[in-house]
């Protein structure tokens, strides 16, 4: 969406029995369907019927039909606020009287006083609920979003307790007397370390990100190819993926290593980038979620002429945005929380999870540090998850969609 007068969503057009690939553009005065050879102009005032069909999530069927009857069928896989927003604009639609204006009239026609509703102090979305029903509901999930935060807001605590208050028994939950000593302490523990910290840092954001970069591009073309085209092993193939997923990191270690160190590739970056590339999860769900993904996007693209490439990355991964959005947030948190002990040698290229885990071994000197690195391990995390869920909440819903 450009502005608050400027709707628009990419889709196809269905006109005289041909599919045309394009964009509509809703105004305030009138829609424009924008193709590469052509653009439709629809003014509103020439419009004569507008019906809409929602086929899940933010995708719709919109049907206009113009008073010379030329009719112009558009699929928009985000086309609800489009079609609002040309509703609004819409003004000479025909009005239809609605059953209770209806019994209004009928009722002021016979001199009977009509009762007016009675106003609710709580407007309440399911009417035939019972108010001791809404309440309950709304205990039970207060009580549950309590026992899920309860974690959470532990270890914040904790970091900012000082440690005669960490020693204290029966434990209390908030600091009575809150301090940053812990994190102070942590960052003097960290300048003490005979390779730089910041090297520490750079490891971990480099094999986070080009790790999850590489899983997120390998999981989605291949997805998109198992989801979308029928080859011989292509059933199998996701079998052994699905297979797959039943293996924790656990039981693939010795394998991984005994792989990785015929390469030779122990000690080196590889030996945690390839195996983060072939995570089965992200393909598992990447496939899952193409293949509610209608056909008739990619066959109107490359009626167009648009190569695979460009119809895997300009029409499906746009529309697949909470699967990858989902795989982002599972690799970033299995990427930065990993250790690398085992295929790692060199001090030089450790993580920052190494790192932290040997302050936390210190002792109970430094149980104050051990609470400040709990904090600051699960925070990135944390942050992925808060930028990226308001995203995925939005568009969940059209992952559904369905020829």
């Amino acid at each position: 969406m450009s502005n608050k007068n400027n709707y628009k969503s990419s889709g196809t057009l269905t006109l005289n029995g041909k599919k045309l690939r394009g964009e509509l553009i809703a105004e305030e005065r009138l829609a424009r369907f924008v193709t590469k050879k052509q653009t439709i102009e629809l003014p509103y005032p020439e419009i004569a019927v507008l019906k809409n069909v929602r086929n899940g999530g933010m995708a719709s069927t919109i049907t206009i039909k113009m008073q010379d009857d030329t009719e112009y069928v558009f699929y928009l896989p985000s086309g609800l606020k489009v079609y609002h927003y040309m509703d609004q604009q819409w003004d000479n639609r025909p009005r239809s009287m609605s059953r209770a204006d209806e019994l209004h009239r009928l009722a002021e026609l016979r001199g009977e006083r009509i009762q007016k509703p009675r106003k609710h102090l709580f407007k309440r979305r399911h009417p035939n609920r019972s108010l001791g029903g809404d309440i309950g509901i709304y205990v039970m999930l207060a009580l549950v979003a309590c026992l899920m935060a309860f974690p959470l807001v532990f270890a914040v605590s904790s970091a900012l307790k000082p440690l005669d208050e960490l020693f204290r028994f029966p434990p209390t939950i908030f600091p009575q007397h809150p301090t940053i000593d812990n994190f102070s302490d942590l960052i003097v523990t960290m300048g003490q370390s005979w390779v730089p910290f910041s090297r520490y840092i750079l490891n971990t954001v480099f094999i986070t990100a080009v790790g999850t970069f590489g899983h997120l591009v390998i999981a989605s073309m291949a997805a998109f190819v198992l989801a979308k085209y029928d080859f011989p092993g292509g059933r199998f193939f996701f079998a052994v993926v699905t297979t797959a997923l039943m293996f924790s990191g656990y039981v693939t270690g010795i394998p991984n290593y005994v792989i990785m160190s015929k390469l030779n590739m122990i000690d080196t970056y590889w030996a945690l980038l390839l195996p983060a590339f072939a995570a089965p999860i992200g393909l598992f769900m990447m496939k899952q979620f193409m293949e509610g993904l209608p056909t008739a996007l990619i066959e109107a693209a490359k009626i167009d002429g648009a190569k695979e490439f460009r119809i895997f990355w300009s029409i499906v991964m746009p529309n697949v945005k909470p699967a990858w959005l989902t795989v982002i947030i599972f690799s970033v948190q299995s990427l930065w929380n990993t250790s690398a002990s085992t295929v790692i040698y060199s001090e030089a290229k450790k993580t920052l999870v190494f790192a932290l885990q040997q302050i936390q071994a210190g002792g109970i000197a430094r149980t104050g540090q051990a609470a400040a690195v709990t904090v600051v391990v699960m925070a990135v995390p944390i942050f992925i998850f808060v930028l990226s869920q308001s995203q995925i909440l939005e568009t969940m819903a059209s992952s559904g969609i369905k020829d």
